[in-house]
């Protein structure tokens, strides 16, 4: 079956033709030639903050990740001497 695709009909021509056309425009609009992602002005502000919001996340994990470690884990080599 591999060797077989759907036909789209008259339907699916219109709304793939409206897809492709909006991929497009928002490729156009919010990408670089590149790949990469178009920020702005205010880019570095909005990666500043998500940066900031990470870290903080990343840390609260930490600490919990660290308080249930001590509580409810032991090496074994401590049990071994």
């Amino acid at each position: 079956m591999s060797g077989y695709r759907l036909k789209p009909g008259p339907l699916g021509r219109t709304l793939i033709r409206a897809y492709r056309a909006a991929e497009r425009r928002f490729t156009r609009t919010f990408l670089e030639p590149d790949g990469s992602l178009k920020t702005g002005p205010l880019g570095p502000a909005v990666t500043g903050a998500y940066r900031k919001v990470e870290r903080g996340a990343v840390r609260g994990y930490k600490a919990v990740e660290t308080a249930f470690v001590s509580t409810f884990l032991e090496r074994d080599d401590d049990r071994k001497a």
